[in-house]
């Protein structure tokens, strides 16, 4: 499961939403909706963004009318996310400060 902090919210089953979780296809709708990139004659990614949008509601769990209320933003954040379950790279995780100072142990 992914966690897309949202950078405007969205309505979804009636409620205001923040946060979407992403979980990982299945194959089944691997199978029906295809991987979402693919890879041009030198080698470069290229995403297939009607694949990656058609995942983006049902791998969050919301109406389409509810994926549509997202900013351009979070659709690319999403793309990626969803993009990442294929690869198996990891989003970049933001921090709620902005810190820049890595994690220590305290020692």
């Amino acid at each position: 499961m992914t966690e897309l902090v949202l950078s405007k919210p969205i309505m979804a089953h009636g409620e205001k939403v923040n946060v979407l979780e992403l979980r990982e296809p299945t194959y089944d709708e691997v199978e029906a909706i295809g991987i979402p990139f693919s890879y041009n004659a030198s080698g470069e990614m290229k995403l297939d963004t009607g694949s990656s949008l058609k995942y983006l509601p049902i791998l969050a769990g919301i109406p389409r009318s509810s994926a549509s209320q997202l900013s351009l933003k979070d659709v690319f954040m999403a793309s990626m996310a969803i993009v990442g379950f294929f690869t198996g790279s990891e989003p970049s995780k933001t921090s709620e400060s902005a810190s820049t100072t890595p994690p220590t142990s305290g020692e």
